[in-house]
């Protein structure tokens, strides 16, 4: 898929009005008139002549860039400012120091300088006049100004003399728009930015990756999620080793209700080795169980446990628990439910634990589990309801009636659960009774 395709092409005229070179092939005029044209003598263009460089200007300027190559940058700017001292130095010659001043702020970072030497020459230039620099030189001088005006973080006055060469320029390479890109994106002109990246990304052959990166980067500042999910799942294709295009995709994904799609995206970050931190892991444990995979679920977060990537604490044993649940493997649920339970100070973990040990019919650890749940914080009435009740029945089946008894007794006294509470009660008179003749 091409940058075109996913980012709207661009239509040539030929294609837009059907035409092709022999469409306009021939004489567009014919007649008397057509053949006086062709009669009539082209007209001279018009003659400019130019500046010249003296031979003490010369010399001057070559002393001025070796002493620069040097580093001797005192003598440079000595043969600099004599040259523009001389009253015989025309404006070629003036520019052309100016130019050299330029390099020997540049040398020392000094960009502010660079910039008021680069701005003097080109104010001293009119090539159509034949004064100063002559077209070409002027044309780059106005792009290494915009690349200073960049390094310097004069944004506004990059774009202006950038946007100044690019009307000039017969061709505009592909660093050069973004260059110009950059600028419209660091005055959050995200609109302007894009079409020139994506410019700049289909006149290159080979993918440039920082290219991409500002690309997404001004989609996401817009929050256009869907053609920012498009480009990653280019930059995953182009480039595979980067694993946080991978998350990326995953979560623009999230953001547009493409669950099953962000969740293929982590599971295969996760095959690539990619997902070696403890949010991505566990992330990727719960899709699976959103996924109806708990067993999945299970072998990620033991992974992440052995290889320590993943912190032996509440939540995260509690997230292991979980998976043997749903996988419906009550044995394998208990040992990390017990730990995370005893790290808590809520009793809902321990009210789970209690419920872990009823399916396996361990009914002495059932009934400690849940003891421990109403003294802990955080059980809601008609939990406490039904935590009472499931004491009881940890009693009944190991035929401590009475015990049972006050248990759904203490059940029965919340509004969820007093129903069932006092048919466990008439059942347990009975048993009692039956016990007692």
């Amino acid at each position: 898929m091409s940058m075109k395709t996913v980012l709207g092409g661009v239509v040539s005229f030929a294609v837009m009005f059907g035409a092709s070179g022999a469409d306009f092939a021939g004489p567009v005029f014919t007649g008397t008139a057509a053949v006086a044209q062709e009669k009539e003598k082209p007209k001279k263009p018009r003659t400019i002549k130019v500046q010249s460089m003296k031979k003490p200007t010369f010399e001057r300027l070559t002393a001025a860039q070796e002493a620069i190559e040097l580093k001797d940058y005192v003598t440079a700017d000595i043969q600099l400012r004599e040259g523009l001292a001389d009253e015989k130095t025309n404006e070629y010659e003036k520019a052309s120091m100016w130019m050299t001043y330029a390099y020997l702020y540049a040398e020392q970072e000094n960009y502010l300088g660079a910039i008021d030497s680069f701005q003097n020459a080109i104010a001293l230039s009119n090539p159509l006049e034949g004064v100063g620099l002559p077209p070409g030189q002027v044309l780059s001088t106005k792009y290494n100004l915009g690349q200073l005006y960049m390094v310097v973080e004069r944004y506004q006055e990059a774009i202006r003399i950038l946007e100044e060469w690019r009307r000039e320029a017969e061709t505009v390479n592909a660093g050069a728009l973004v260059l110009l890109a950059n600028a419209y994106f660091q005055i959050e002109q995200y609109n302007a930015a894009i079409p020139l990246i994506v410019e700049a990304i289909d006149m290159q052959e080979e993918p440039r990756e920082q290219w991409y990166q500002l690309l997404l980067a001004a989609y996401l500042e817009l929050e256009d999620y869907v053609r920012g999910a498009d480009l990653l799942e280019l930059m995953v294709d182009y480039f595979p080793t980067k694993k946080t295009y991978f998350l990326q995709l995953a979560a623009l994904y999230g953001e547009l209700g493409k669950d099953n799609e962000s969740f293929q995206v982590l599971v295969m970050a996760d095959k690539q080795g990619f997902l070696d931190k403890e949010s991505e892991l566990v992330r990727l444990a719960r899709m699976y169980m959103y996924h109806e995979t708990p067993i999945k679920a299970a072998e990620v977060m033991q992974r992440g446990f052995k290889a320590e990537l993943i912190k032996r604490k509440a939540d995260n044993l509690e997230t292991l628990a979980n998976a043997y649940f749903n996988s419906r493997e009550f044995d394998k649920a208990i040992p990390p439910l017990k730990q995370a339970a005893d790290m808590s100070d809520k009793g809902k973990l321990s009210y789970r634990l209690g419920q872990a040990y009823l399916q396996d019919e361990q009914w002495s650890n059932a009934e400690v589990a849940l003891a421990k749940s109403l003294d802990k914080k955080g059980l809601s009435d008609d939990e406490e309801g039904m935590v009472w009740m499931l004491i009881g029945i940890t009693q009944l089946e190991r035929e401590r009636f009475t015990a049972a008894k006050r248990s759904m007794t203490r059940s029965a006294r919340f509004k969820n659960t007093k129903s069932d509470a006092d048919k466990w009660i008439r059942f347990l008179d009975q048993k009692i009774a039956v016990a007692g003749s």
